[in-house]
């Protein structure tokens, strides 16, 4: 009887231990990142039958089981957070890129921003109409021609750099991913060894659970917890960690022109060429539709930087370099058939097209009408005369790579061929026109008269006409400017609308999921009492009992 008294008090030591470890435990580690709240389980050992009557059985409490450490943790509040961490990782790098496109474009703090030096060009084309035979206004023409196509390459070029940036995020992301998946790896087998040799690694999937939140942020992911212990990974159907096998995620380059990549699924750590057939990677996301939460695919910052990014810059024509599907050979096209990621569902890409769609628009229409070819192709015998009364055909506009004419035929703009295109970064003013005297050779009267506007008076009305093609609508210059603008702008304020509504979101998630695995102080110092009082019980019944044997065995040879 004595002996079971004792290994009664004894549990009850072990217990009161037991549960003022668990609390210690929590009161440490309040503050540290992803820490949850742990509790010792208690339950009655066995009990003794001691006899029974007509009202039941009489038993004895052999006292107190402790059944283990366990977290308090919802998995499905964790579920929910990470969800909607995913869409806020989405949504913030879009928005990030929103707004650094709007300084690109905008340029507030400058006086000659791009929309300054439309108008100014507009000005001098008036300028030119009241004075068509002025060197004055005709030098004033050509030096803000020269502004406009300054302009518009700095635009275009700082648009093109910022993508080179998202590209250099994407590699960061790409690397700190195949990181916390290593992490997570090396987690599940501290978390198998630990449980085991009896032991709780209840810290290990605390450390586990942190880097499956950062990783929801960069990927949209879905995960399983194994009879093992350990977790499996995927995103987007595509297997990251399972079974202890880890899948690297690799980077290819889209195209053997430009130097963006995109993640995929390869054993291979250098950077794929663009050549490389599908048989040898799997891509990690497939763009075949749009990415908004119309189709509730618009999740990770990884996706999120690739959808601002694009796969390639963009001319008015549409991507840029980019060749016609060929069903025979997807190799360098498998993705691209449909303009989702290339183009159209891409922010920076769209920007750059709308823009050069303005400036193409612009120097056609100077060009054709200064320099026109007719029906045939070829210089048109009724073409404007300059202030020597010749007919130049000098063009205001002139590509890089190539001249108008080729004698007397005209070289035509070629689909696809960016060497052909008066687009941006292609083209400068005549070099011709900068010359001493350069303005002579501008031929701007249709009769051959110095006083002749109505040509210029055609190009204002033109100007003013359906000239540029902005989303399949047909618009004025200063109409596509306009347009142009509030697109980026209302894109933009969607990006950020749903960024603060998801960081509420997220937050509130995570608050939820704080109430349940957060340590707090004060419940803790409440356990500890409980614990040291139950310890102290205990202690006083060990005091007791042990008295009791010292009594009875000290004094039975008395």
């Amino acid at each position: 009887m004595g002996m079971t008294s004792l290994a009664i008090a004894v549990s009850g030591l072990n217990a009161a231990q037991t549960g003022l470890q668990a609390t210690g435990h929590n009161m440490a580690n309040s503050e540290t990142e992803g820490y949850t709240r742990q509790r010792s389980v208690q339950t009655d050992f066995f009990y003794s039958r001691t006899g029974e009557n007509a009202l039941g059985i009489f038993q004895k409490g052999l006292g107190t089981d402790i059944k283990g450490i366990v977290q308090l943790r919802d998995r499905f509040l964790d579920s929910a957070y990470r969800i909607e961490n995913s869409r806020l990782g989405y949504y913030t790098a879009k928005a990030g890129a929103g707004n650094e496109i709007e300084a690109i474009i905008g340029e507030t703090q400058s006086q000659n921003n791009f929309q300054s030096v439309i108008l100014d060009l507009w000005n001098a084309l008036n300028e030119l109409s009241a004075h068509p035979e002025g060197m004055e206004t005709r030098g004033n023409f050509i030096s803000i021609a020269v502004s406009l196509v300054t302009k518009a390459a700095d635009v275009y070029d700082r648009l093109f750099q910022y993508q080179h940036n998202l590209d250099e995020q994407i590699r960061v992301q790409v690397k700190e991913v195949n990181s916390l998946i290593s992490r997570i790896d090396k987690l599940n087998r501290e978390i198998a060894r630990a449980e085991m040799s009896g032991d709780h690694a209840n810290d290990y999937r605390d450390q586990r659970g942190v880097c499956l939140d950062k990783l929801s942020k960069i990927l949209p992911i879905e995960y399983k917890e194994n009879p093992d212990a350990s977790v499996s990974v995927t995103s987007e159907g595509k297997t990251l960690l399972t079974g202890g096998y880890q899948n690297f995620i690799g980077l290819k380059y889209i195209a053997k022109e430009y130097s963006f990549v995109e993640p995929i699924l390869s054993h291979r750590k250098d950077i794929l060429p663009a050549s490389t057939p599908m048989s040898e990677f799997e891509p990690l996301f497939l763009f075949n539709e749009p990415v908004n939460a119309d189709y509730g695919n618009d999740n990770g910052s990884l996706k999120g930087l690739m959808i601002s990014r694009g796969a390639r810059p963009a001319t008015y024509e549409g991507a840029a370099g980019l060749p016609p599907p060929n069903p025979a050979d997807p190799t360098e096209v498998y993705r691209y058939n449909n303009d989702v990621y290339s183009l159209e569902n891409c922010f920076i890409p769209r920007v750059m097209r709308d823009i050069d769609e303005l400036v193409h628009g612009i120097a056609t229409l100077i060009n054709d009408n200064v320099a026109p070819a007719d029906a045939a192709g070829v210089k048109d015998p009724a073409g404007p005369y300059d202030l020597n009364g010749a007919q130049s055909y000098t063009e205001v506009f002139r590509r890089k790579t190539m001249p108008r004419w080729n004698g007397s035929a005209l070289i035509p703009e070629t689909a696809g061929n960016y060497y052909t295109l008066y687009t941006t970064g292609n083209i400068e003013v005549n070099p011709a026109l900068l010359q001493a005297g350069g303005g002579n050779l501008l031929a701007l009267s249709p009769s051959g008269d110095r006083d002749d506007n109505r040509l210029i008076l055609s190009l204002l009305g033109r100007w003013n006409g359906q000239l540029v093609d902005m989303n399949g609508e047909r618009v004025s210059v200063n109409d596509g400017y306009n347009r142009l603008v509030a697109a980026v702008g209302a894109e933009t304020a969607e990006n950020l609308n749903f960024m603060n509504g998801q960081s509420v979101l997220t937050a509130r998630t995570d608050e939820k999921r704080g109430l349940v695995m957060g340590v707090s102080l004060d419940e803790e110092l409440k356990n500890m009492m409980v614990y040291q009082h139950a310890y102290g019980a205990a202690a006083r019944v060990l005091n007791v009992i042990d008295s009791m044997l010292d009594r009875i065995i000290n004094n039975m040879g008395a």
